[in-house]
C-alpha cells in the first residue's frame, strides 16, 4: 500500500548549525577514488588551512608521503570522529594549536577533547551570514523549519546567528569553556550548556557496559568524582545543561551524578540527555523520576545494521527502545522525549525511513510520533509530502 503524506515544518532538535553550517561550499571526497581525491586536495590553495570533507577512513587511507605532498589541508572522518592534517597545515597551525597538531592522531585525546576540536573545524572553515542562509534554506527543504545547535563555536558565530533571519529559528548550546569565553551579553543568547561523557559508536568509544566485538571497550570522559565536580560548578551558571552519553554505562554515571546533586539541592532549570541509544529500562525510570529529557535520533535506528560488525546481536536490539521509553516508561513525545537528526543526515526522509521500517520492532514509531517528537511544527512557514511504500519499506520525498 502507498500512502502520501504532507508534514508541515518540524524542528531538528540536535544538529549543529555554527559547524555544518560553517563547512558549506568546502571540498568534498565522498565517493571518490584516491585518485580522484588526491588530485581534487593538490588543486586546494597553498595559503591557508582548506577543510576536506567526505573521508571515510576506513576505506581510504593515506600515507605519509601522500600527506606530506598536499596542500595545507584537515582531511574529516565523515563521522566526526577522527581527522588528517597535511605536514603543511600542521605547520600553519603549530603556534595557534599545538595541542591539536601534537595529539590529533591518538584516538583517546581525540574523544576526550572532541568539543574542542569541533570547535576548531567551525572557526576553521567559518560562519558567514551567506553560509548559514544556505544551510538553513537546505534545512526547509528537508523539512525542518527550526534547529538547536548543540555545540556553538564562538562568540562570532553567535553574532553571525543573531543577525540573520533565523534567529528566532536557532537555540544555541556552548560547552562550559566556549560559554565562559563569552562576554555577559552574549550569555544571554545561549540556551544551555553541553557536556560529553562518552564518545561514539563508529569510533568504539561508546561506553557500553560490555565490549565490542574487537574486545575493546568505550570510553568515559570523566571519572565519576571529576564529572559530578564538573556538573556542580556548571550549577553556578543557572543554565540548562544538555549531556551527551550513548553507552549505558555512561548514561549511569550522568543518572548517578545528577541523583546526588539534587539530594545536595543543585537542581538545573532542566536537563537534556543526548542520544542515550542504550537506555535500559531501570535507567528510563530514574531519567523520569528526575524529571529528565531524553533529546534522541530515530534515524540512528540504522546504526543497527551499520554497526553489525563491532556491536553484539544484544546491542543491536535494544539501540533506541522507543516503545520501552513510550509504552513503559511514560516518556512524552515533544515534552520529555524530543528528536532530532546529529546532521546524520539531516532531515524527515532519512528519519521516517527508520522509525517506520526499523530493524527492530522496539525502535518503530508511527508518523504522529515521530512528529510529535520532532515538533513543534512551524504551521504556515512550509512542508514537505512524503511518499511512504509500505510494502517495499521505503521513503521517498516528493515536494518540498
Amino acid at each position: 500500500m502507498i500512502q502520501t503524506v504532507r508534514i508541515p515544518w518540524l524542528s531538528d532538535h540536535h544538529t549543529h548549525v555554527s559547524l555544518y553550517g560553517a563547512l558549506e561550499g568546502c571540498p568534498s571526497i565522498a565517493g571518490l577514488g584516491k585518485g580522484q581525491a588526491l588530485d581534487l586536495m593538490r588543486s586546494l590553495p597553498e595559503g591557508k588551512p582548506s577543510i576536506v570533507l567526505g573521508w571515510h577512513s576506513g576505506r581510504v587511507a593515506f600515507d605519509a608521503g601522500e600527506l606530506e605532498a598536499l596542500p595545507p589541508i584537515v582531511l574529516m572522518n565523515i563521522s566526526l570522529h577522527g581527522f588528517a592534517l597535511t605536514d603543511k597545515v600542521k605547520d600553519l597551525l603549530r603556534e595557534s594549536q599545538p595541542e591539536i597538531v601534537k595529539h590529533h592522531t591518538e584516538p583517546e585525546w581525540c574523544e576526550r577533547n572532541l568539543p574542542h576540536l569541533l570547535e576548531f573545524f567551525s572557526r576553521t572553515a567559518m560562519l558567514t551570514s551567506g553560509k548559514l542562509d544556505h544551510f538553513m534554506r537546505k534545512l526547509g527543504d528537508l523539512g525542518l523549519g527550526a534547529a538547536e545547535d548543540m555545540l556553538l563555536a564562538d562568540e562570532e558565530a553567535l553574532r553571525v546567528i543573531q543577525g540573520s533571519q533565523w534567529s528566532q529559528r536557532i537555540k544555541c548550546w556552548a560547552s562550559a569553556e566556549t560559554f565562559k569565553a563569552l562576554s555577559p551579553e552574549a550569555r544571554q543568547g545561549v540556551e544551555g550548556l553541553k557536556f560529553f561523557t562518552d564518545g561514539a559508536l563508529g569510533a568504539r568509544t561508546a561506553a557500553l557496559s560490555g565490549p565490542f566485538l574487537d574486545g575493546s571497550r568505550g570510553l568515559l570522559i570523566h571519572s565519576p568524582a571529576g564529572l559530578f565536580t564538573t556538573l556542580a560548578e556548571a550549577h553556578a551558571f543557572k543554565k540548562p545543561v544538555a549531556i551527551h552519553a550513548i553507552g549505558d554505562e555512561a548514561i549511569e554515571q550522568v543518572l548517578t551524578a545528577l541523583e546526588r546533586l539534587k539530594q545536595d539541592g543543585a537542581e538545573f532549570p532542566f536537563v537534556r540527555l543526548e542520544h542515550v541509544q542504550f537506555i535500559q529500562e531501570n535507567q528510563a525510570r530514574r531519567a523520569k523520576a528526575l524529571g529528565l529529557v531524553l533529546s534522541m535520533q530515530p534515524n540512528f535506528n540504522s546504526d543497527s545494521v551499520d554497526y553489525a560488525d563491532r556491536l553484539e546481536p544484544r546491542w543491536l536490539e535494544t539501540n533506541n527502545p522507543f516503545r520501552l521509553l513510550i509504552d513503559h516508561a511514560g516518556f512524552v513525545l515533544g515534552q520529555d522525549l524530543i528528536f532530532g537528526s546529529d546532521g546524520m543526515p539531516h532531515g524527515l526522509e532519512y528519519a521516517l525511513q527508520w522509525s517506520l521500517f526499523p530493524p527492530y520492532p522496539g525502535q518503530r514509531l508511527t508518523i504522529e510520533e515521530l512528529s510529535a517528537g520532532y515538533g513543534p511544527a512551524l504551521e504556515g512557514r512550509g512542508h514537505c509530502v512524503f511518499e511512504i511504500d509500505g510494502e517495499a519499506r521505503s521513503v521517498r520525498l516528493l515536494e518540498r
